[in-house]
């Protein structure tokens, strides 16, 4: 594909314009809460919300990968000039990449991504979408600092169910190959959500400015309050007709994939321990287990 030049003054521009934005990622194992937040956030006339960057589990590990391997390459370098007898040539700070730089790079490469969703739009708030980052929302705040977290949280039993009926959809016979059973996905899948879902809400404790909590389960009937609160939390309009106009919205678009109670009908009593093993404290604090 070929671009044309670009103006990279301009271009760092738009990118300190995009970093001064709310930015605003939603998180969470909830196939399909985070979906259905995500859809209500777009819908909002001062924001826009996409998907899927996987900044956290992709392009930040990448990019520190490609950093250290120039930083190991420069450290080598620097031997063999000693070696040689000639380092004292080469004066000054060794020329590497330092963690604060890293991280300031990193947020460049995010806001590239962020700044082509909004496009030219002025908007108060950027939003992203990926489930991935609740397990790693340290590593988040610490490239994007004022950030804000919407955790979208719902009963892991259900959620198995949903995750599993969806990889059947889209990975067909090389998933039923790696679990013909759904009693092994659900003993990789609990520990999973268990962990997702705790290092999030660890986050949250430590962050509670940065940090709001949504049930999934509530935005299927009563979303109206939920929806003005996180508005709320990202300092946008939360106006009955403005909430109203982006629930339905969300009703309209989002998967019809988030039955409450159906991991009711697909739970032996096998898959029932499985995951009160791996997760039962959980449920209790959500409220899901007595």
């Amino acid at each position: 594909m070929n671009e044309s030049p670009i103006n990279h003054r301009r271009a760092m521009g738009r990118l300190a314009e995009v970093l001064d934005k709310q930015l605003c990622f939603i998180v969470g194992l909830t196939r399909p809460g985070t979906i259905w937040m995500q859809h209500a956030l777009d819908a909002h006339p001062d924001a826009c919300c996409k998907g899927e960057g996987h900044f956290t589990d992709a392009l930040f590990p990448i990019l520190g990968g490609a950093f250290g391997e120039y930083n190991r390459r420069q450290a080598v370098t620097k031997k063999q000039l000693e070696a040689a007898g000639i380092g004292a040539a080469n004066p000054g700070p060794p020329a590497g990449f330092t963690n604060n730089d890293a991280s300031f790079l990193m947020s460049c490469a995010g806001a590239i991504i962020l700044s082509r969703w909004a496009g030219a739009e002025d908007l108060r708030c950027i939003g992203e979408k990926t489930a991935e980052h609740a397990m790693a929302l340290d590593d988040l705040i610490r490239v994007f600092p004022n950030a804000k977290i919407v955790h979208v949280v719902r009963d892991g039993r259900d959620e198995a169910v949903s995750v599993y009926d969806y990889n059947i959809r889209a990975g067909g016979d090389a998933f039923l190959k790696e679990y013909s059973e759904f009693s092994d996905f659900l003993e990789n899948f609990a520990g999973n959500w268990n962990r997702a879902v705790g290092a999030a809400r660890l986050f949250g404790r430590s962050h509670p400015g940065n940090y709001v909590e949504v049930n999934s389960e509530d935005l299927h009937s009563e979303a109206a309050a939920d929806v003005a609160r996180v508005f709320r939390f990202l300092d946008l309009d939360d106006s009955d007709e403005v909430a109203a106009h982006c629930i339905e919205s969300a009703r309209r678009i989002a998967l019809p994939d988030g039955i409450i109670g159906q991991w009711k009908e697909r739970f032996d009593e096998s898959s029932k321990k499985i995951f009160i093993r791996h997760g039962g404290e959980l449920l209790k604090l959500l409220g899901y287990e007595t």
